[in-house]
């Protein structure tokens, strides 16, 4: 085994210049803008190991879940061998080796620009760290977590309501208050519960707050019932999930009149553009239309996955002239359409349809912002396309969310905007599919 030491050295100076570049060229590192790290400088020898890294904080794309909360990460950039040692406590030359991907590594990080570890089979952690830098072997984020610190720093944190759910199915579903609070001290799930003098009235609260008093009336979003009234049972109030009828492509054409190829073509220009514009005549674009198809590609009629949204219940074409378009009027600010976007990001496998109907010359130019963030997404599907509609608030366009917006090809289009909007939007143009029966139909 090397008894040698190794080394990690910022690519920042003292100064907090940045100059990987100009090291790894050059063939050198340097400290040129203090002594408090001369002695170290000088410790080190020929032959000696060194990485170049940079420490800092991160937020997001971390391989293990931080429950939010921010993680070190130290990006390894190169590694050499140091060839010479003028020992003037400042600069070295070393061979260096850059990596074409930098190379992350997490909890047991450094952040000043020297870091002297020693090679100690004891200390498990400087050992994964140089194994991880000069061996190409993998960081086993599994072990690190099970770290006490670390365990405790990204852990859940378990709320009240969350803790009461797992202790009431643990229980059998009913339980005393006092069998309750008991057995949420036992477990100490929540942190710091037992510093806590009002623990047992924080239970009682958060039951309270989120149930009704008898098991037979339900409370909007109720998580748990009271058995009576003078009763200090309480149990899990069981969520009883919303039939949602079957719905498909051969419901769809019975629904409506439009032939199997002309369906495809529609549904395959939406999967692949994700955004589209339909045209056609005006009884094309009631919902009934939009949202059966909408219905078909989500094989069921689940409404709580199709936001529908009227213009004209929005705007009227009489404030068209005088109407002042500012960050709080845009369209998506106002129709639940941030909401309905948080709902798709939160669960990714499933897809979303918001509609747009009623899209003409007299309202175009009121949600042409709208349409440019809603039309104009970023292909890429590892990244969101974003709009921030008001200070501290941005809203995310995930890839499980389509956007299909009706336009009436009989409104009186001036035919430079026509243009104009087939140039800028993916419209496809389809003629009525109703006969007049389907035209009574309720939507």
């Amino acid at each position: 085994m090397d008894n040698r030491p190794s080394w990690f050295v910022s690519e920042f100076s003292d100064g907090g210049n940045q100059q990987p570049s100009c090291f790894i060229k050059a063939g050198f590192w340097e400290n040129v803008h203090s002594d408090k790290s001369s002695d170290l400088i000088n410790e080190m020898k020929v032959g000696d190991r060194i990485a170049l890294k940079a420490t800092h904080n991160k937020k997001n794309n971390i391989p293990f879940n931080t429950n939010g909360k921010l993680a070190s990460v130290m990006e390894i950039k190169a590694v050499g061998i140091i060839k010479k040692n003028d020992y003037n406590g400042k600069k070295i030359d070393v061979c260096w080796t850059k990596f074409d991907t930098v190379k992350e590594w997490y909890f047991f990080t450094f952040i000043r620009s020297i870091w002297k570890i020693e090679a100690n089979p004891k200390n498990w952690m400087s050992q994964e760290l140089i194994e991880f830098t000069f061996n190409n072997k993998p960081q086993d984020i599994k072990r690190f977590l099970k770290e006490p610190y670390w365990k405790k720093r990204f852990m859940k944190e378990i709320l009240y309501a969350d803790e009461i759910v797992m202790v009431l199915k643990q229980l059998g579903g009913e339980a005393h208050l006092s069998d309750i609070q008991d057995e949420i001290m036992k477990r100490k799930k929540i942190t710091n519960i037992e510093k806590n003098p009002n623990w047992r009235a924080e239970i009682r609260f958060t039951l309270q707050k989120l149930s009704s008093d008898s098991k037979s009336f339900a409370k909007g979003d109720d998580l748990f019932y009271r058995k009576s009234f003078s009763s200090e049972i309480w149990g899990l109030r069981e969520k009883v999930k919303k039939k949602v009828a079957a719905y498909s492509k051969r419901a769809f054409l019975a629904d409506v009149f439009m032939s199997a190829e002309k369906y495809d073509v529609m549904v395959g220009f939406l999967k692949i553009q994700k955004s589209i514009i339909i045209q056609g005549d005006p009884g094309v674009w009631k919902s009934y239309f939009a949202k059966r198809l909408a219905y078909s590609l989500l094989k069921e009629k689940d409404e709580s996955s199709v936001l529908l949204f009227e213009l004209n219940n929005w705007i009227g074409e009489k404030n068209f002239a005088d109407h002042n378009q500012r960050a709080s009027d845009l369209m998506v600010e106002q129709c639940g359409f941030i909401e309905f976007c948080q709902k798709a990001v939160n669960d990714p496998h499933h897809d979303f349809y918001f509609i747009i109907s009623e899209i003409k010359r007299a309202n175009i130019n009121q949600i042409m912002v709208d349409l440019l963030f809603l039309f104009k997404r970023n292909n890429d599907s590892k990244k969101f396309q974003k709009i921030k509609a008001e200070p501290m608030r941005t809203c995310y366009l995930p890839q499980n969310l389509y956007i299909i917006g009706m336009m009436a090809a009989s409104d009186q289009w001036i035919s430079v905007i026509d243009q104009k909007l087939k140039q800028q939007f993916p419209i496809i143009e389809i003629e009525s599919v109703f006969d007049s029966s389907k035209n009574s139909k309720n939507e």
